[in-house]
């Protein structure tokens, strides 16, 4: 007997895009789709997340809202644990839509202009390295990123 239906699996798996845990791959496989990086699997403990144009990614995702009940809204903190990349992609989704693109916003920082230390808040974020850009211009900041990046 086989299994036939892999996409109940999927959706049963890993289809509450609010959850932590789902919505972290969801923001990786957003930013592959946005380079067009069509690995066949996500690899769960890889060092870094994409490589593209012999660059190496870090992608790192948060929300205000999550897949329980809340008070008020999450705050945003991205870990900054394993600097081994060329580039992090910080990824932020507003509202309750993770489908929706327009509800996620983009930073891309070379991480040699990351803080020494383990984690940014959102405001020095944004302090830091200037207001978050949409999907739609995910590949080419990346793509400048890559260029002017020294291998």
């Amino acid at each position: 007997m086989q299994i036939s239906d892999f996409n109940a699996f999927y959706r049963w798996n890993s289809g509450h895009l609010l959850e932590n845990r789902t919505r972290g791959a969801f923001a990786e496989w957003l930013v592959h789709r946005a380079l067009n990086i069509n690995s066949e699997f996500r690899e769960e403990w890889a060092p870094v997340d994409a490589t593209y144009n012999g660059i190496t990614i870090k992608i790192k995702s948060a929300a205000y809202e999550q897949s329980w009940s809340q008070e008020r809204p999450s705050s945003i903190v991205f870990s900054l644990r394993q600097k081994v990349s060329d580039l992090y992609v910080f990824c932020l989704m507003r509202g309750k839509s993770p489908e929706d693109l327009d509800h996620w916003d983009f930073w891309v920082v070379p991480t040699e202009a990351l803080p020494n230390q383990h984690s940014i808040s959102l405001n020095p974020l944004k302090e830091l390295f200037g207001d978050p850009v949409p999907f739609t211009e995910l590949k080419p900041l990346i793509e400048a990123q890559c260029a002017g990046a020294t291998r």
